[in-house]
């Protein structure tokens, strides 16, 4: 693979664990070869091995899109076999996507289109990398699994003059989702043409269902010409929230810089 080719499969969204694989202290949970007609059996596969090890179901369902993608593109546009592999260690789950019979192919050529394949991977995982050499290709991503006394988060609200702002403390998950999704209903269904800021420097973790719940947000408070903002996201978060959403976030460090968005009532 070129370097350009290199740089434009590669995708670091956070580090939870060391760059390399430390073969003395990972475990190996699956180890599942593949082809063209076992793609469905690897997905129920990996669902039972990662939800066993510990990652929530949400996030799990992020992980199994994401091999599911990187399996198929080594089928379709590989060699069409490989093996899938997933590795324990240091609070990640590392997942390899081997495709030992593809060294006379390139990754370059994989497709990277929105809502697919390597595009998923770069951003639904927590980083990513691919390359191409004499012995395959192989795709890793990794999955940090939650922190110890991890917690779904629950919205509070706080109601000031000009606008609401609601905090979410935790992880940002598909149990949070519908609680979010409830109470921005309740906001809107209240208050005509609403300014919302959610906050979120205190969420520890996300799945895609809690991205979603976001986004939902923000239609449904645009929708009734109100303005929602987001504030005390990371830099990494930011940028996987831009590359999820179909429409553009309204950003701000925090809540009080936030503030001077919201004309006085």
């Amino acid at each position: 693979m070129s370097d350009d080719a290199t740089n434009h499969a590669s995708h670091v969204a956070s580090d939870p664990g060391s760059g390399n694989r430390n073969a003395g202290t990972s475990v190996l949970i699956l180890d599942h070869a593949f082809d063209r007609g076992s793609l469905y059996p690897l997905r129920e596969t990996l669902q039972a091995h990662v939800v066993h090890a510990g990652l929530p179901h949400g996030r799990s369902v992020d992980l199994v899109l994401t091999v599911h993608e990187l399996a198929t593109n080594a089928v379709f546009h590989g060699s069409g076999t490989g093996r899938a592999r997933i590795w324990q260690f240091g609070g990640v789950l590392r997942c390899e996507v081997g495709d030992p019979g593809s060294s006379g192919h390139d990754t370059a050529a994989w497709p990277v289109r929105h809502g697919h394949g390597l595009w998923l991977a770069r951003y639904l995982s927590d980083r990513f990398t691919i390359a191409s050499g004499p012995d395959g290709t192989l795709a890793t991503a990794d999955f940090a699994l939650p922190g110890p006394g991890s917690w779904s988060a629950t919205p509070r609200l706080r109601r000031l003059e000009s606008h609401t702002v609601l905090e979410l403390d935790g992880a940002l998950d598909e149990q949070a989702a519908p609680k979010i999704t409830a109470t921005i209903g309740e906001i809107v269904a209240g208050t005509p043409a609403p300014g919302l800021v959610i906050d979120l420097s205190a969420v520890t973790y996300w799945d895609s269902t809690g991205i979603t719940a976001l986004i939902m947000a923000h239609q449904r408070v645009s929708e009734t010409a109100g303005m929602l903002v987001l504030t005390g996201l990371s830099a990494e978060f930011a940028e996987r929230l831009d590359a999820l959403s179909p429409v553009p976030f309204t950003t701000r460090e925090t809540p009080a810089k936030a503030a001077h968005l919201f004309p006085p009532s």
